[in-house]
């Protein structure tokens, strides 16, 4: 039996990159805060998106699971399993002290080299949000980078993401998206 179908028989969320099984720990109350405002958004206009789960890439052995991933509008999401990467317009991980280096250089690397078209750092920290986009030959050309609590024009959406700010986040009960 293969690591991974443990993995998956006993409900352990983990991620297969670069041929490394790497098990995350569980999301803090901050972490999943922010991956629900921005599923939310993705949703309010229109685009279907998942959280944590996990998406499969033609051509690649890789098992990403991003924090968000936002679709193609009209794309059907399967309740379970893996979820589309052609139709993928935008990945989102939130960054934790423990995942910064594998979030801000391993997952860059290789979501550039799947062709995802845009890819957003979120920093729970409070540091500033980078979006690469424009993959080409395995590298993101174009990054931008803005205030937590900014828009993100996001090129392959057709509406701005907004990174919530830690001190205001879920404020009054109300995911930022809804305020």
């Amino acid at each position: 039996m293969k690591v991974t179908e443990l993995l998956d028989q006993h409900d352990i969320r983990y991620e297969f990159i670069d041929g490394e099984v790497i098990i995350p720990p569980s999301p803090g109350q901050l972490h999943q805060e922010i991956q629900l405002d921005i599923l939310l958004q993705a949703r309010h206009n229109g685009h279907p998106a998942a959280m944590s789960a996990p998406v499969r890439f033609s051509g690649s052995n890789d098992d990403p699971r991003p924090d968000v991933a936002v679709f193609e509008e009209g794309t059907r999401l399967p309740a379970s399993g893996m979820r589309p990467g052609a139709q993928v317009l935008l990945v989102v991980e939130v960054v934790s002290p423990s995942s910064r280096i594998r979030d801000e250089k391993a997952k860059k690397e290789l979501y550039a080299r799947l062709g995802v078209p845009c890819y957003l750092i979120v920093r729970q920290s409070g540091d500033p949000w980078i979006l690469y986009s424009a993959p080409e030959q395995e590298e993101y050309r174009e990054t931008s980078e803005g205030a937590m609590g900014d828009y993100v024009n996001v090129p392959a959406l057709p509406w701005p993401v907004r990174t919530p700010a830690p001190d205001d986040h879920m404020r009054d009960g109300l995911p930022t998206a809804f305020r």
